[in-house]
C-alpha cells in the first residue's frame, strides 16, 4: 500500500514539525515518528482505531506516540492506498473537524 497526504495535512505536518524543530531538544522527533508511522501504515495492516464522521465513516486515526499527535486517514483497498487526512497535536482539547 503506498501512503499519500492531503493538502491539509502536509500543511499540520510542516506547522507541527516546525514547532517541534523550536521547541524541543530532540528537534527531530516529530519528523522521525511521522515518517515511522507511515512505513508501518504501508506494511501493516489494520493500523489505527476507528473514527468514523459524518463525511468520512471508514475513517481511522493511529497516535504517534512520542508527539502525542493523531494521523487520521482512510484506507482505499481498491486502488491500494491510504489517504493521510490530517495530522491532530492529540493535545488539544478536540479533534480535528473532519
Amino acid at each position: 500500500m503506498k501512503a499519500f497526504l492531503s493538502k491539509r495535512a502536509a500543511r499540520a505536518v510542516e506547522r507541527i514539525d516546525a514547532r517541534w524543530r523550536e521547541h524541543v531538544d530532540d528537534r527531530g522527533v516529530f519528523a522521525r515518528e511521522f515518517l515511522e508511522t507511515i512505513e508501518l501504515l504501508e506494511t501493516t495492516r489494520g493500523l489505527g482505531s476507528a473514527f468514523p464522521t459524518a463525511k468520512h465513516s471508514s475513517l481511522k486515526r493511529v497516535l504517534l506516540r512520542k508527539s502525542r499527535c493523531h494521523r487520521y486517514f482512510e484506507i482505499d483497498d481498491a486502488n491500494d492506498t491510504i489517504q493521510i487526512l490530517h495530522v491532530w497535536d492529540g493535545r488539544r482539547e478536540h479533534p480535528p473537524k473532519l
